[in-house]
């Protein structure tokens, strides 16, 4: 009786249908015999560290040894700065078009709103002024009275203990 058969036998044996139970299969290093592999996305290639030693045997050393030794680095990142600044500018100035443009039509939107309101609140903010001037004149009135009053007191209280007064001609 072969492997297989005897791996169907037990398979069959276990009360299972062998559908559901797979046969096993001796694998050598590589995978074979392993049948078909389910789907695996591309980015896992990306994730494993087997893209390395692939590149390694696939890169010409002439190609490693210029990459370890010369100065191509500091141009290229120059370069790359350069680039860099180009695009944060780019990306600013972007910006700054779209908020000017949306702020330039939300203005003119905005503006016959404006005007109404300014039409009515300038009449209201001179009345509001206007009323609230004798109120402000009363008041400045009122310190300054208040001031010279107590200006006055002071004085009288100098006069009252002649040792407590300082000479203002010294």
């Amino acid at each position: 009786m072969s492997k297989a058969a005897c791996a169907a036998g037990l398979a069959l044996s276990s009360g299972a249908p062998a559908m559901m139970q797979p046969l096993r299969v001796q694998t050598d290093a590589f995978g074979a015999g392993e049948g078909p592999q389910r789907a695996v996305p591309w980015s896992a290639w990306v994730t494993r560290q087997g893209w390395l030693r692939w590149c390694a045997s696939h890169v010409p050393q002439s190609w490693t040894q210029w990459w370890t030794t010369s100065r191509w680095r500091q141009p290229l990142q120059r370069m790359l700065w350069g680039l860099e600044g180009v695009l944060y500018l780019l990306l600013a100035l972007m910006l700054c078009h779209a908020l000017f443009t949306t702020g330039s039509h939300l203005l003119s939107s905005l503006w016959p709103v404006v005007a109404a309101a300014w039409r009515h609140l300038l009449p209201a903010i001179l009345l509001l002024v206007l009323s609230a001037l004798p109120a402000l004149l009363f008041t400045a009135s009122f310190l300054l009275l208040f001031s010279t009053l107590l200006s006055l007191v002071g004085l009288l209280t100098s006069m009252s203990h002649p040792g407590h007064a300082q000479e203002l001609d010294e």
